[in-house]
């Protein structure tokens, strides 16, 4: 943003109070015009340092300052030099202190604090609030609890300069106004640290770039010429490593000279050259002039306390002639390297030095290495060109291999418990590769990013850090530049012109050419050209996050309302249809997206707009859809996380709480969660108390989890007079009919089961609830598994929901793993395999852990009815195991029994015996088809004991039990086991007449492939 902005802005800002310590006892003793003249004495000492760093005054407060950083514009040393300011204000309060005492008879102190944060800016002067925001409050706190010439900092200020001031933590401080205790760091010097941390770590990924510095070297040594090279790359990009390596590795016999230029200060054209100066100590070139030196050491401080010279002992024209003769004759004496680093700040009387250094240096070996932000080719374009003795290339982003290995080595650098802003850090795999991703190839945001992961865990914001670096580039912007980016980062990392013109035209007041705009940043490298026609994107994902996050939330919610209508069709327009080839995104999730950002700014910044309850209503609708489609294919976190937010839009008392409590209740239990489906059932009943309806559906819904998890026996009985006195509840019968159908199957009554689940379905299409309707026909085809419908019955079935479920794999996975078991049923071996390849593809691809459990028990079946025994035990004990994984342990104890069935047809009966030992002494719940299987198999064994009295009693429960269940296969294995148990016994009639009934059954589903296996065994028994 330019400095002469006048629209409120979104920044970051950092915000320093210096308060002077006793005043009321110093104005009671003072004369009103004496205490007038100290106290102007005391702002100007105060003022003067914060005016030389960089810092607005904002306001006093009676003997107080209040000052800020970041305004205009930022910068991304901001808090280092508010921290500086406020040091500079302490030593100079001191100062005046000292010369006040002799004759007032007066000691002055000051105490300070300095905070950083977002805060809204009116950068408009005269205002009367320029500045708004927890963050003041904060400053004017830490200030309050400082002590007497201290200087306390917030978190924030401390992550910024902690590499250039001391700093030790105070206690967490309870101040006034602040719900949460706030950390804070007392200042006790300004001494920066002297390690580079950062070069501890193997310089990663620049071969090519230290080739080309060191190629340079050799044929500036080799032709005694100047050689120059530039290295450009955006903030933290590794510039300053790249040359600081390469510096370390020249020979001990070279010169090297750095000067670092500054941002702001006195003197700052000649500061690098006074650092060079500075570095040589006493080891002048004896050949050089008088004047030349003379004109150097005015560039000198003459001591530390004093700003350097600005060379007013001699013009610019005698200062540069100096400098070159100084070069000259250092590499007389042997090779010179000079480092010129932060170019990006030079003053232009500087930048004109270094480049008539090529033309002067002419025949001594001197390597000159610039080293600059991108930007600086706005000012000096030709830098940026390999021409004559010159070369220039620009640093890249690191890739993927390079990044997790830097992150690996930063981890392991992590200092111990105790220094400022240091924690533990669960390192691996995972956390290197998200830091690594999310650090656009930019080692210094990997290193702030895994600092700030490790303190605040996975849901950290962006760190301040690279806020700070990122923002000072942004507010190089113009206006017009500024507002398309903010646009842009509206839209998301992927943008297009049309969207951008869709934006603008939801502010009519708005006046630039946006298609030159978009030009000029893609010139800065802020965006790119993308793949598609007419589409870009940020450069950098860091850069659009603090775009976004520095655009004010009222513009923000806008914007994203005029995404949602334009992709939802509202606008009317012809051109908002959406096309998939120009690269944008006109999916359901980019609507929900706009939908729930546009209300949750609203609600943050304009709660009171009488448009909020209509878009409240529509974000939420959206999040459901969103959600319920979710469900759908089975993407249970995403269903869960999209529900749950849409519920969480919704005010107490909205009926749409019934169906999303239902809805986030299914999706809980499909993902085998305890949980969270009893919490969103008590969530409804919270948000509409005293709703009947609600009451009454959350209740069957309790049931029917009750029946799920098995965790005690279920009843509907207490429902359905509740339900007849409300007979439109299509919803509430719906679920009842449902858990109706559950009970059934428990008890083995799988007609009556399909029987209620066809009246649920009934109800489902009253509600005209897709969601509902298709749960129930899945249902349905699933039961055509178990139930007296006949085969082909059922392949029909499933031949129509395939085609229905074509386009959703999710719902489409049931339905094949029925009729995979059909097939094999009916003797279709191969074709059952063809089917149960490609619902194991799918359960595989959409990690769908039920279905997956269910193809292995349906692959189980297939491998039993071939004979390859040993292959279906294994089987149906894997699905066992994936079954109580989630939570779903009866019909898990059922395929163990299945699987112990499998080891008595191998012939191992001690094994199948003491694995139908270990089940019955759990004394868990089975289903009634687990408890049928349970008898028969104990009778098979007893017999195969020689017990032929226990087996027939057993036998005998069975046959009691197999009433109960007319599920004719189940029938069939059952009767086929007894038959076995009879012929053991000698009772050559009871056993045909089982084998017998045992067909009958399987004649009735048209199983062919079990009753192949009972004939075969008629015959090898020779059974009449």
């Amino acid at each position: 943003m330019t400095a002469g902005a006048a629209r409120p802005a979104r920044r970051n800002v950092v915000v320093v109070f210096i308060d002077l310590v006793g005043s009321t006892e110093l104005a009671e003793r003072l004369d009103p015009e004496l205490l007038r003249d100290v106290l102007d004495r005391y702002y100007q000492a105060c003022t003067s340092g914060i005016s030389e760093h960089g810092g607005v005054v904002e306001k006093y407060i009676g003997d107080a300052i209040m000052a800020v950083f970041g305004i205009p514009a930022g910068r991304e040393d901001d808090a280092l030099r508010a921290v500086r300011a406020a040091h500079a204000a302490l030593q100079g309060v001191r100062e005046l202190s000292d010369g006040l005492a002799p004759t007032h008879g007066i000691r002055l102190d000051v105490h300070c604090g300095v905070s950083a944060g977002e805060a809204v800016v009116i950068p408009t002067p005269g205002a009367d609030l320029r500045v708004i925001g927890d963050t003041v409050n904060t400053a004017a706190r830490l200030q309050s609890a400082a002590g007497v010439g201290e200087i306390l900092v917030g978190d924030e200020v401390a992550r910024l300069v902690r590499a250039q001031a001391r700093l030790e933590p105070v206690p967490p401080l309870t101040l006034k106004g602040k719900s949460n205790p706030v950390r804070a760091w007392r200042v006790t010097s300004l001494e920066p640290d002297t390690g580079d941390d950062d070069d501890q770590v193997p310089l990663i990924g620049r071969a090519a770039e230290t080739a080309r510095l060191r190629t340079a070297y050799r044929e500036a040594v080799r032709d005694h010429r100047c050689r120059v090279v530039t290295v450009f790359g955006v903030p933290g990009i590794g510039k300053s490593r790249l040359v600081r390596d390469f510096v370390h590795e020249l020979p001990a016999e070279v010169t090297v000279l750095t000067g670092r230029c500054r941002s702001y200060g006195a003197g700052i054209t000649y500061r690098p050259i006074a650092e060079m100066i500075e570095s040589l100590g006493d080891d002048w070139p004896d050949t050089l002039e008088a004047a030349s030196g003379a004109a150097l050491r005015g560039l000198v401080t003459a001591h530390a306390a004093r700003p350097p010279r600005t060379g007013e002992d001699a013009g610019v024209e005698e200062i540069a002639r100096a400098v070159c003769a100084l070069f000259e004759a250092l590499a007389r004496r042997e090779p010179l390297v000079v480092v010129w680093e932060d170019l990006h700040w030079a003053e232009p009387t500087l930048l004109d030095l270094i480049d008539d250094l090529t033309t002067w240096l002419v025949d001594v070996p001197v390597l000159v290495v610039r080293v600059a932000r991108p930007e600086l080719l706005e000012a000096r374009p030709s830098w940026g060109i390999d021409v004559g003795r010159a070369v220039a290339f620009e640093l890249g982003a690191l890739d993927m291999a390079q990044m997790e290995r830097l992150v690996a080595g930063l981890a392991e650098l992590r200092p111990p418990e105790g220094e400022v802003v240091a924690h533990a850090v669960a390192t691996g795999p995972a956390l290197f590769r998200r830091v690594a991703e999310s650090s656009d190839g930019n080692p210094l945001f990997a290193e702030l990013l895994l600092e700030t992961l490790a303190e605040e865990g996975e849901d950290a914001p962006l760190p301040r850090t690279i806020q700070a670096l990122l923002g000072a580039r942004l507010d190089l912007l113009d206006d017009g530049e500024r507002d398309v980016l903010e646009r842009a980062a509206t839209i998301g990392h992927v943008f297009t012109l049309d969207q951008l013109g869709v934006l603008c035209a939801a502010q009519p007041e708005t006046r630039f050419d946006v298609d030159e705009t978009v030009g000029l940043l893609i010139r800065r490298r802020l965006v790119r050209r993308g793949e598609a026609a007419g589409s870009f994107h940020f450069t950098q994902t860091l850069t659009r996050d603090t775009v976004y996050a520095m655009t004010r939330k009222d513009l923000r919610a806008t914007w994203h309302l005029a995404l949602a209508d334009r992709i939802s069709g509202r606008s009317g327009r012809a051109e908002a249809a959406v096309s998939s080839s120009s690269g944008e995104e006109s999916s359901h999730g980019d609507l929900t997206h706009h939908l729930e950002t546009a209300c949750l700014l609203k609600r943050e910044v304009r709660p009171d707009d009488p448009l909020l309850p209509a878009l409240t209503e529509r974000a939420a609708r959206a999040l459901v859809g969103e959600g319920t489609r979710a469900l759908h294919r089975k993407d249970l976190p995403a269903a869960i996380a999209l529900l749950e937010r849409g519920r969480d839009l919704l005010p107490a008392g909205h009926p749409e709480h019934r169906p999303l409590a239902v809805r986030i209740c299914d999706a809980g239990l499909a993902r085998g969660e305890a949980d969270r489906p009893y919490a969103a059932l008590d969530m409804a009943e919270r948000m509409l108390p005293g709703d009947p309806r609600t009451r009454l559906t959350c209740a069957v819904q309790r049931e029917t989890l009750a029946v799920r998890f098995g965790t005690r026996p279920a009843s509907a009985k207490p429902f359905r007079d509740l339900l007849a006195a409300d007979p439109g509840d299509d919803l509430g019968w719906c679920r009842f009919h449902h858990l109706e159908a559950l009970l059934r199957i428990g008890e083995g009554h799988f007609g009556a089961a399909e029987a209620a689940l066809r009246e649920a379905l009934a109800r489902a299409r009253s509600l005209g609830d897709r969601y509902e309707e298709n749960r129930l026909l899945s249902g349905l085809c699933e039961l055509a598994q178990w139930s007296p419908t006949p085969l082909a019955e059922g392949l029909s079935l499933c031949a129509g929901l395939s085609a229905r479920f074509c386009a959703d794999r999710a719902m489409l996975l049931p339905v094949l793993v029925t009729e995979a078991r059909l097939l094999a049923l009916a003797g279709d071996v191969a074709e059952a395999w063809a089917v149960l390849h490609a619902a194991d593809r799918h359960a595989r691809d959409l990690h769908l852990d039920l279905a997956a459990a269910a193809v292995l028990q349906v692959r189980g079946l297939v491998e039993s009815l071939i004979d390859r025994h040993a292959e279906a035990e294994a089987l149906f004990r894997r699905a066992a195991a994936d079954l109580h994984r989630v939570g779903q342990s009866e019909p898990a104890r059922t395929l163990e029994l299945y699987a112990a069935r499998e080891l008595l047809r191998l012939g191992r009966h001690a094994e199948a015996a003491g694995e139908l030992a270990r089940l019955r002494a759990t004394g868990a719940r089975l289903q009634a088809r687990g408890e049928l299987t349970l008898l028969a198999l104990s009778a098979w064994v007893a017999s195969l004991d020689g017990d032929h009295g226990a087996a027939g009693a057993l036998a005998a429960r069975a046959e009691e039990l197999l009433a109960r269940t007319d599920d004719p296969c189940l029938r069939g294995d059952v009767l086929a086991d007894l038959a076995k148990v009879h012929h053991a016994a000698g009772r050559t009639g009871p056993a045909a007449e089982a084998a017998a009934r045992a067909l009958r059954g399987y004649a009735a589903k048209g199983a062919e492939l079990p009753a192949r296996r009972v004939r075969r065994w008629i015959e090898e028994e020779r059974l009449p």
